[in-house]
């Protein structure tokens, strides 16, 4: 019995003792377990986010017309033989540039940078299921905001958020068409809040953005109007610029925050255009350091002496007075002045708060209206008719060209307008045209006739002829009319 118990004591130690050693990994499985059960729950959060947004994020291409100088030389691809001369005076040439944009309503305004739509004379949108709209556009140039409106459909639309209940370190969604690529998708956190920014566009005026959202979520150029989504699916801002180097991403992103657009769309919606409050100064921030000096917590400084005739002037404000509020609202620092006034209508009467010498006033001050900052847009030229191209009738030369047996066949392109419909077409002058949609063109007088009804928005389809090295090549080309 002795024996007995001693082996038994023997075994039961043994379990004990494996049972102790296996306790620890067991603990590290559920732990692991659960680790990764919370990361496939964030990734089927981000899942949702996209299958819910996507549809409502799109990609614009602007398309411009630019007026050049004058005696140009013609192009190196012009075909040599043809007894056409060189055009002379001024030309002009298409220029297009692609950004992203989002979709707000479901009747069809979508929301963009001013700077992906200003100043372009046809406006595409392109939904990520393929369709493709022809926009009409509202801009606001200081804002750096644009509406364009489609119409023909029922469309998604995202949900818009509050922007300030954003916080540094939430989840930051960028969605857009970077380089082209539509309907990508970059994840990362808001950096910072209240980021001020003087940017200035190549060759053209700069903007002063007072309060952008900064973000490490991938922005790259194409995003330029795309929405900055918070981990609920909803817009919070709109993305507009990067600091960079190179022009790619460095993880330095700036969004317009969706409340400042939504003052702007309820303009734009209503009226076409946007009217901002002017007080007619150059306000700085008191920070901690000037807060003592002006025998204040909190405010914005005046730094300069305004203009006699600006509403400042008029009401008595002066350089080195620090305003504390608007009608009642505490202004604590330059953005909150700049934003509170602004979106007060031009010709109300509002009671300015302010400290001068150590002693609180108030001054009831008229504000004005906002100079418009937008630079002038010069119409674009005219083009030729229809779809732009001027055509004669074969010579023997051009037919022996691509083997042509019938000199009836098909009629030659003389020229193409540089900002035609046309001038983005792969055929070129010299190549014969041998039919528009269903219509053979065998002469000159059958092409103008097909051509003449040719309304804005169609699509044409022109099949043509030409070569191309060695090659004798026959194509059909399709032709968006502006």
């Amino acid at each position: 019995m002795i024996a007995s118990r001693t082996v038994n004591r023997k075994w039961l130690f043994a379990v004990s003792a494996i049972a102790v050693l296996w306790m620890p990994q067991i603990g590290f499985a559920q732990a692991n377990k659960q680790a990764r059960a919370t990361l496939f729950s964030l990734q089927e959060a981000f899942v949702s986010i996209a299958e819910e947004v996507e549809p409502a994020v799109v990609t614009i291409t602007a398309q411009k017309t630019t007026r050049i100088g004058s005696n140009r030389k013609e192009d190196d691809g012009v075909i040599p033989d043809l007894p056409f001369g060189r055009p002379s005076g001024p030309r002009s040439f298409r220029s297009q540039g692609t950004g992203s944009g989002v979709i707000i309503s479901s009747d069809g305004w979508i929301l963009t940078n001013d700077h992906v739509v200003g100043g372009a004379d046809r406006v595409t949108v392109k939904l990520i299921d393929g369709r493709e709209f022809q926009g009409t556009v509202r801009r606001d140039f200081r804002s750096d905001l644009a509406l364009v409106k489609v119409e023909g459909a029922t469309f998604p639309s995202a949900k818009l958020g509050d922007s300030d209940k954003v916080k540094i370190g939430q989840w930051a969604i960028a969605i857009g068409s970077p380089y082209r690529y539509e309907g990508s998708f970059s994840v990362g956190v808001i950096s910072s809040l209240a980021r001020k920014q003087l940017i200035s566009e190549r060759g053209g005026q700069g903007r002063l953005y007072p309060n952008m959202i900064q973000t490490d979520a991938a922005i790259n150029p194409g995003n330029s109007g795309g929405p900055l989504v918070n981990i609920e699916g909803e817009v919070v801002a709109i993305n507009t610029a990067i600091e960079s180097e190179t022009g790619g991403s460095v993880g330095i992103g700036f969004a317009i925050p969706i409340n400042s657009a939504k003052f702007v769309i309820e303009q734009l919606k209503s009226k076409g255009k946007v009217s901002y409050g002017y007080l007619g100064i150059d306000p700085d921030t008191v920070g901690p350091r000037l807060a003592a000096t002006y025998k204040v917590s909190y405010g914005a400084l005046v730094r300069q002496e305004p203009d006699p005739a600006s509403p400042a002037g008029k009401a008595g404000l002066q350089v080195e007075d620090v305003i504390i509020s608007v009608n009642e609202k505490a202004v604590k620092n330059e953005t909150d002045l700049r934003t509170t006034v602004s979106r007060i209508a031009p010709g109300t009467q509002v009671k300015v708060a302010f400290v001068r010498n150590g002693v609180t006033k108030v001054a009831a001050v008229t504000l004005g209206e906002m100079p418009d900052l937008s630079p002038a847009i010069k119409e674009a030229p005219k083009t030729a008719a229809g779809l732009g191209i001027e055509v004669v009738a074969i010579t023997a030369d051009a037919a022996s060209k691509v083997n042509l047996t019938e000199m009836s066949e098909g009629v030659l392109i003389k020229s193409i307008a540089d900002a035609a419909s046309a001038s983005e077409s792969e055929f070129t002058k010299g190549d014969l045209i041998l039919q528009i949609n269903s219509t053979p063109t065998p002469n000159v007088a059958a092409f103008q006739k097909a051509t003449q009804a040719i309304m804005a928005g169609d699509v044409v389809r022109v099949r043509w002829i030409g070569k191309r090295g060695t090659m004798v090549v026959k194509r059909v080309a399709l032709i968006t009319v502006d």
